[in-house]
């Protein structure tokens, strides 16, 4: 009996992991690529415009205009996956090749091939020498990871990662997420709480961690 019950613990354990990918993972995603992206590229040309070529430029924001449509045709992904070789090619190791490599991830991610989204973000990862692009692409890999039930690799993603302050917050989010994974409801309250108080200390706003302390309530509480 001691057994039974813990097989149907642990599944729903599993079945919340999974309703926390689907319901937060995923959009938050997305937007934070799309927005980091536009971010860096901004303060990066501003500081590095008389370096760059016009047509890294060019190609970049054709690249941004496209993805941040709120859906894409199997047209726009080939136009998008286009450019997106077409930067890589013509400006690898530049920041332009590192975000494009991020927003296929999040293309990836949209089109619900989870495999592509890691692959992509784990090529960021291990071949930036940005720190800010290595910490966020680590960050999107975990997330990628737990979305594929990979639980324990995404820990281990998170834990290896060399994280800016601005992005701890975050990072104890998703330490969360994946906590509850896990099967740890009291490591996950922790964890998230965490991420409520950073996020207060740095003026930041973390969508849904509120609703997903009150959505384990229940679970501690059975």
């Amino acid at each position: 009996m001691a057994d039974q019950l813990n097989i149907h613990e642990e599944d729903d354990q599993l079945a919340a992991a999974k309703r926390l990918w689907h319901n937060y993972a995923k959009p938050i995603l997305g937007g934070i690529i799309i927005a980091a992206a536009a971010l860096f590229a901004w303060h990066w040309w501003q500081d590095h415009q008389q370096a760059q070529s016009e047509a890294a430029s060019l190609q970049y924001q054709q690249l941004i205009q496209l993805t941040s449509q709120d859906s894409l045709d199997d047209n726009g992904r080939q136009a998008a996956q286009s450019i997106i070789d077409a930067i890589r090619d013509q400006h690898g190791g530049t920041l332009y090749a590192d975000l494009a490599g991020m927003i296929q991830a999040r293309l990836a991610v949209d089109g619900n091939d989870l495999s592509a989204a890691e692959q992509a973000l784990d090529s960021v990862r291990q071949s930036s020498d940005r720190d800010e692009i290595r910490a966020l692409s680590g960050l999107e890999l975990a997330r990628v990871q737990l979305g594929q039930d990979h639980a324990d690799e995404a820990l281990d993603t998170l834990d290896g990662l060399n994280l800016p302050e601005a992005m701890a917050a975050r990072a104890a989010d998703i330490r969360g997420d994946i906590q509850l994974a896990l099967g740890h409801p009291a490591e996950a309250r922790s964890a998230w709480q965490e991420a409520v108080n950073l996020a207060r200390e740095h003026n930041q706003e973390l969508s849904g961690i509120q609703l997903k302390l009150d959505d384990l309530a229940p679970q501690e509480a059975s």
